[in-house]
């Protein structure tokens, strides 16, 4: 009943203000405007107002109007809330005191303890004012003045995201900007300060006449950006000082001009535009070196759709000397790939159109033997399945490829196939292929063993017939299912199908593991075929659980007819017999993730190939990560060669705002280091912390070994302040 008695109150009191601002005249309290005089509530819509209060005086004399007790008015999106309103209607001067707050219709809130406002709260003045804005981010100060519903100076200011001390309010937040005034402009959305400092921890750290940044609300505005400086052993010390130019809703700028004192000046720049059917990004930079040398570098990228099937794009990536971007801070890549192309998705087809331009950076890359493509044309259809679940492919491929010194390339490839899946009433999985491929080539300066370099016109034919097998056994058990599943593929095709006079340019990478076992062509690309009879057979178990935890492993081995040289020595295909290969994996829950994969000699069994990932326990106590790789000296890895490394990384959360990480990575091969290093990260609502020690052994061509120190600082809602050291 007092909850019903308190309702009726209200409702009467608000009627009673209702009446008393229409018996004012044809005004409105936010606008001298025509209004209706049909008031039934205290919250009735008046033009476009709304208010109620708990009990109201008018005093027709004085042509006052004085609300009390929960007091609220709405006007135009605005809220004006307060323990007392006083409304002159000879002056157009409304007055709030007492627990006042106003929110804007952009989301800030102002509260104070006295407002003198105009009737459209757009001009008047305030007194202990404190603005929340966006991302609770805090404005507070003595006193403010409020001009066109715009611009809010305020004098005495403090700004600062932090969160206050809940269990000591009068301990200064972690950072803030004091500043004699501020003035916030809702509509441009900046934030500028006259005579301010900025304070860590409560004691000055940096003092600036003028100042300004967007305020929180703004996701990007024309402006400098946050500094960084340090020196390397590379380029001597640096500064760089950004400038972000938004140009427009879909495109901007951004200028980093670098200087150095061992290599003049940098100009680096990064250009974002987005388009109606797509974007692009372009990176680059230019400088004149110590020996008055242009130098630079450009790594672009566009995608861009033309209707529903078709798009296009671009990667642009060139650098003007190899150790350039390593240089200078760019990233430290082993080849530049630019592409140009064109593809197209339609049901289940597939049509590119490609060109690449290659630009190694290894030392022993040279321009004049890398390769040119252009074009590289590809097609896959696949038919929709016919009867009995049959259907047919059809796979097309053009290629030319050119060099200023070596061989050249011009490949025009065919393949037809069909295949047939069936599923037995024992649950056996049997699929049936067959496919036929032709390849045509025009090639010159090809080199062969004991023969003259062949120059002319080089083909094949592949017929393949291949069959593929399994059978899985599940048993449930509660919560857990076991799956037992053996696994055969038997293929044939004729011997001999690699000639001398075909070169080898895309098949140059292999790697025989648990992932390819069961291809039919364990090849990469289309320049070697593999031939002859193979069968491959293989057993993969696993058991899984309701919360998504499993084990499962894996394990393989391959038999070829006939012995030749289709493959490397050491490739672990040389033989009749492979080598086994196979993989375990342990992932019982969230804590735990190893992965085991390996290669095994045929004959004694010895690891030709081991490779292990494994994480352990969560950030929030300890989390270790391993990755192990070693490579035999007969393992037939072309790239690597015997290699046996080991990267460790440990991560821990130290509380609620600190974390830590460390890492190494060392060649157990040689018996020495090639990187270690640490780190601790501080994050809390406003501000960031993030610094690392970094030691690495490479040698890069005339960049030697180096040692570097890099901190950052973010300010959250201000930006970011950078700083890198090389030793």
């Amino acid at each position: 009943m007092a909850c019903t008695g308190g309702m009726i109150k209200r409702l009467a009191t608000g009627t009673i203000l209702g009446c008393a601002f229409a018996l004012a005249g044809t005004y409105s309290i936010a606008a001298k405007a025509q209004q209706s005089d049909e008031v039934t509530t205290g919250n009735e819509e008046q033009s476009n107002i709304l208010f109620s209060a708990d009990e109201v005086d008018y005093n027709r004399e004085l042509q006052t109007v004085t609300a009390r007790g929960n007091v609220e008015i709405s006007r135009d999106g605005r809220i004006l809330l307060a323990d007392t309103v006083s409304y002159d209607r000879s002056q157009d001067v409304l007055t709030a005191s007492g627990n006042v707050s106003i929110t804007e219709p952009t989301g800030e809130v102002i509260f104070a303890s006295y407002v003198e406002l105009t009737g459209d709260f757009k001009e008047g003045i305030v007194e202990d004012i404190y603005v929340l804005l966006d991302e609770n981010t805090r404005i507070a100060g003595t006193g403010a003045r409020r001009s066109g519903g715009n611009f809010t100076e305020i004098a005495k200011a403090v700004y600062s995201p932090c969160k206050v001390c809940e269990d000591n309010p009068e301990t200064p937040p972690l950072w803030r900007i004091k500043a004699a005034r501020v003035l916030h402009d809702a509509n441009a959305k900046t934030v500028e300060y006259k005579d301010a400092r900025l304070e860590f921890a409560g004691v000055p750290v940096l003092y600036s006449p003028y100042f300004q940044h967007p305020d929180p609300t703004v996701k990007r505005q024309s402006g400098l950006l946050a500094p960084s400086f340090g020196s390397t052993s590379y380029v001597g010390s640096f500064f760089e000082l950004p400038y972000y130019w938004a140009i427009d809703p879909s495109k901007d700028l951004t200028l980093r001009p670098i200087y150095t004192t061992d290599e003049g000046p940098v100009l680096a720049s990064e250009y974002r535009q987005r388009f109606d059917s797509g974007e692009m990004d372009v990176v680059s930079s230019v400088t004149s070196d110590s020996n008055d040398d242009w130098q630079g570098h450009i790594d672009a990228e566009g995608r861009f759709d033309i209707d529903e099937t078709w798009r296009w794009g671009f990667d642009a990536e060139q650098a003007s000397e190899k150790t350039y971007m390593n240089r200078y801070g760019f990233g430290s890549p082993s080849v530049l790939t630019s592409n140009l192309f064109t593809e197209g998705f339609r049901g289940s087809s597939y049509s590119r159109v490609d060109g690449y331009y290659f630009q190694g950076l290894k030392a022993e890359d040279d321009r004049d033997t890398t390769p040119i493509i252009l074009p590289h044309a590809q097609f896959h259809g696949q038919t929709a399945p016919a009867k009995y679940g049959s259907y047919t492919t059809l796979d097309l491929d053009a290629l030319s490829l050119t060099r200023e010194e070596g061989t050249d390339s011009h490949r025009l490839s065919a393949k037809a196939g069909w295949a047939l899946p069936y599923i037995g009433t024992l649950g056996d999985v049997t699929k049936l292929s067959m496919s036929i491929r032709t390849d045509n080539y025009m090639v010159s300066d090809v080199s062969r063993d004991g023969q003259q370099n062949y120059d002319g016109y080089a083909g094949r034919i592949l017929p393949l017939a291949a069959v593929d097998w399994n059978m899985p056994f599940v048993n449930n058990q509660g919560s857990y299912h076991h799956i037992v599943k053996p696994m055969v593929m038997a293929a044939w095709s004729p011997n001999g199908g690699n000639p001398d006079e075909i070169p080898n340019e895309d098949s140059q990478s292999f790697e025989f593991d648990d992932i390819n076992i069961f291809s039919h062509d364990r090849y990469s690309g289309l320049d070697r075929a593999e031939d002859g009879f193979r069968t491959s057979y293989g057993l993969e178990w696993g058991i899984y659980g309701e919360e998504g935890g499993y084990t499962s492993a894996m394990f393989g081995q391959s038999y070829r007819a006939n012995k030749g040289d289709t493959f490397a020595e050491g490739s672990g295909l040389e033989d009749h017999l492979s080598d086994y290969v196979g993989r375990v994996t342990v992932a019982p829950n969230k804590y735990v993730d190893l992965t085991y994969r390996y290669r095994l000699d045929n004959e004694d069994f010895s690891t030709r190939r081991n490779q292990i990932s494994a994480g352990l326990g969560e950030k929030e106590t300890l989390r270790l990560n391993l990755d192990y790789v070693h490579f035999s000296e007969d393992a037939g890895t072309d790239e690597f060669g015997q290699r046996e490394e080991v990267y460790f990384r440990a991560e821990r959360q130290f509380g609620e705002f600190w974390s830590g990480m460390a890492y190494s990575r060392y060649d157990l091969d040689q018996n020495d280091p090639l990187e270690y290093g640490f780190g601790f990260v501080y994050e809390d609502e406003c501000f960031v912390f993030d610094g690392r020690v970094r030691r690495t052994f490479y040698e890069d061509q005339d960049l030697g070994q180096s040692d570097e120190i890099l901190f950052r600082l973010v300010f959250k809602t201000l930006g970011e302040f950078a700083s890198a050291a090389g030793l």
